[in-house]
């Protein structure tokens, strides 16, 4: 999967207003650092997909704070980003499905980071 995303972003960087980026950062956010992964190239990754799509894709903040934020404990990141996804307006062009998803598990996953931090 890595390769396919890394093939795509070199044909086309912006690819879907930056969702391969938006993977990449699920992906590179798996595992913790003392593991092998790569959890800052992840946070990367997400914050690249989120400035491509301007914002509009509530799905790549709502995947950040439940893939980076929780696996580095940064509770703050974590509400901060799922706050933002639910005050989001979820009507975009070709993200209006994804980002009423978004929202619902934004604030599934702000109940849940009660128990989780």
């Amino acid at each position: 999967m890595q390769a396919l995303f890394d093939r795509v972003i070199a044909i086309n960087a912006s690819y879907e207003d930056g969702q391969p980026y938006m993977y990449l950062g699920v992906l590179n956010s798996l595992r913790p650092a003392t593991l092998g992964g790569t959890p800052e190239l992840g946070k990367a990754n997400f914050e690249k997909s989120i400035a491509l799509s301007s914002g509009h894709n509530l799905m790549a903040k709502t995947l950040y704070a439940q893939y980076y934020a929780r696996l580095v404990f940064d509770q703050e990141l974590h509400d901060r980003l799922l706050h933002e996804v639910i005050a989001a307006d979820p009507d975009a062009p070709k993200l209006t499905l994804i980002n009423t998803l978004a929202q619902q598990r934004a604030k599934a996953l702000l109940e849940s980071g009660k128990d989780y931090f």
